[in-house]
C-alpha cells in the first residue's frame, strides 16, 4: 500500500500541484477500500486476460464541476510487462492518469481496465497492492523517522509479519543499494537518495506494476544512471513499468511505448521510433521536443523511418560514415 495514503501524511493539493495542474482533494481512503475487497474480487483480478495492464475507455475527470476537465474521454492502453512513458506538457494530465492508476481517484465516466478487469469500487481497491508509486518529490511519500523503518512501512501495511516486512525491507535496499543508509534519517539524506529510498520502498510492496513520475527530476548524471538501471531489473523481474516525463531522451533510450498527452486527451500511442521518426508533429502539439540525437538528424535524413534517435545509434553511423572515408 502507498505509504502516504495509509497515514494521511501527504496532501495531495500540495503534490498534484507540484506534478501537474489543478486543485486537489483526498477522494479515497484506500485503507477503508481495501478493507472492503473480497477474495472473489481478488481472484477475478489475478485471473484477467494478460497482453495489457490498463486501458482507458473515453476516461474523463475533473477537479471541479467549474473547471475544464483533467482528462477529457482519453483512451488508451499501456501493454503488459514493457517500458511505457506517458509524456505531455505540464497540465496535461499525467498526474491524473497516475491517480487513477493505482486507485486514488475513480473516474466521473468512461473505463478502466487493468489486466481486462473494469474497475468499480471493489476491484479499484485491490489496485493498492498491485500498483506502486514513486512520485517526483520523494518528500511526498518518506515518513518514518528511519530510512529501514520507512521501507519496511509498504510491507507492513500490506499485512506482512515485522519480521517479513524487515526481510523485505533489507532485500529491496540491498537491490536498490542503499543498506549503508538503513539506520539514517531520511531528513539527513540527498534528494538522490530520498529517491532510491522512495524506490525501495515500493520495490518491497513487489507490486506488478511499478510508476515513476519523473524519475531522472534532480539527479546527478551518476543517479540518473542507477535508477535507470533499477527501472531496467524490474523489467527483468516481470514487472510492468511506466513513468511520467519531460526527458524526451530518456523515452528513446528506454522506452518500448510510449502515450503523449495534451490536456487531458491522447495525442498519440505508439512506439518512440515511429514517435520521433514519423509523427514529430505530435511532439510539437504537446509543447515538447524531439530528443537531441534526433534533433541532430531530423534535417538530415531522408528515410526518417531510419534515423537514429538513441546514442548508440549515432555512434555506429558516425564511425561507419569515418569508416567510410578511409
Amino acid at each position: 500500500m502507498d505509504k502516504v495514503d495509509v497515514e494521511n501524511k501527504t496532501d495531495f493539493a500540495d503534490m498534484e500541484n507540484k506534478m501537474d495542474s489543478g486543485d486537489m482533494v483526498n477522494k479515497t481512503d484506500r485503507v477503508d477500500m481495501e478493507n472492503k475487497m473480497d477474495s472473489g474480487d481478488m481472484e477475478n483480478m489475478m485471473d484477467s486476460p494478460a497482453g495489457t495492464v490498463f486501458e482507458f475507455k473515453k476516461v474523463s475527470y475533473r477537479y471541479k464541476q467549474d473547471r475544464a476537465a483533467a482528462l477529457n474521454e482519453i483512451s488508451f492502453a499501456i501493454p503488459l510487462g514493457k517500458k511505457t512513458a506517458i509524456v505531455g506538457p505540464n497540465g496535461a494530465g499525467k498526474s491524473t492518469l497516475i491517480f487513477h492508476m493505482n486507485g486514488l481517484f475513480s473516474s466521473e465516466s468512461g473505463e478502466i481496465l487493468f489486466k481486462g478487469e473494469r474497475l468499480n469500487k471493489k476491484t479499484q481497491a485491490e489496485l493498492v497492492r498491485r500498483v506502486g508509486v514513486v512520485f517526483q518529490d520523494p518528500d511526498d511519500q518518506i515518513i518514518s523517522m528511519t530510512v529501514k523503518d520507512d521501507v519496511a512501512f509498504g510491507p507492513t501495511q500490506l499485512g506482512l509479519s515485522a519480521s517479513e516486512a524487515k526481510q523485505r525491507a533489507m532485500e529491496s535496499m540491498e537491490l536498490v543499494g542503499v543498506t549503508h543508509l538503513a539506520d539514517l534519517n531520511p531528513s539527513e539524506l540527498s534528494f538522490g537518495q530520498k529517491k532510491q529510498v522512495a524506490v525501495a520502498g515500493v520495490i518491497a510492496m513487489d507490486t506488478d506494476v511499478v510508476i515513476l513520475d519523473e524519475p531522472m527530476a534532480f539527479l546527478d548524471p551518476s543517479g540518473q544512471r542507477h535508477i535507470q538501471g533499477i527501472m531496467e531489473l524490474l523489467i527483468t523481474n516481470g514487472k510492468t513499468v511506466i513513468i511520467a516525463t519531460h526527458n524526451m531522451q530518456l523515452v528513446a533510450e528506454w522506452a518500448d511505448h510510449v502515450i503523449v498527452v495534451k490536456n487531458g486527451a491522447c495525442l498519440g500511442n505508439m512506439s518512440p521510433r515511429e514517435l520521433f521518426c514519423e509523427h514529430p508533429h505530435l511532439l510539437e502539439e504537446a509543447n515538447l521536443d524531439l530528443p537531441p540525437v534526433a534533433q541532430m538528424f531530423h534535417g538530415l535524413w531522408e528515410d526518417r523511418a531510419a534515423m537514429p534517435i538513441q546514442i548508440e545509434e549515432a555512434r555506429r553511423w558516425i564511425q561507419a560514415q569515418l569508416n567510410a572515408v578511409k
